[in-house]
């Protein structure tokens, strides 16, 4: 048997997770303990890389035997759209791959953790980026009535 976590490192890092209700939290410690924070069990993972904001992604975990967990997180969702706003780079076309509208719509449920794949975590600036981005989604969220 293969364990989850054998390709996982158990260094520190720095890391937020965003609850359903829009709340976030800044945390530093074990990819294996972030994960513990979203959730574990039997679900559905993902970690999707936000586009244009290299190396910072957003963990999920949905699980199957509890549907009340999975409602949509709406500011999670509206945070990775920020985030991933194509740069000056993109109206150059000198990126290795095309800018996608599309990539920059996701469907995250439950709580979600915004973090990097190196070493550390977050940055202060990725970290500064996140919570501007978190209140620029709850505003707009706010002003459709949908938060």
């Amino acid at each position: 048997m293969i364990h989850v976590n054998a390709n996982r490192p158990r260094s520190i890092s720095r890391y937020l997770v965003l609850e359903v209700d829009g709340g976030l939290a800044e945390y530093t410690d074990t990819f294996q303990a972030m994960r513990m924070a979203v959730g574990h069990g039997h679900g559905e993972t993902g970690l999707e890389d936000v586009p244009n904001f290299f190396p910072v992604a957003a963990y999920h975990y949905v699980p199957y035997e509890n549907p009340t967990q999975r409602r949509m997180n709406l500011v999670a969702n509206g945070i990775f759209w920020e985030l991933s706003e194509p740069g000056p780079d993109v109206a150059e076309m000198t990126r290795a791959e095309p800018f996608v509208p599309s990539d920059r719509i996701v469907k995250m449920r439950g709580s979600v953790a915004f973090c990097t794949r190196t070493e550390g975590g977050l940055s202060d600036s990725q970290v500064d980026a996140i919570r501007k981005a978190h209140t620029r989604a709850v505003d707009h969220l706010q002003s459709m009535g949908w938060l």
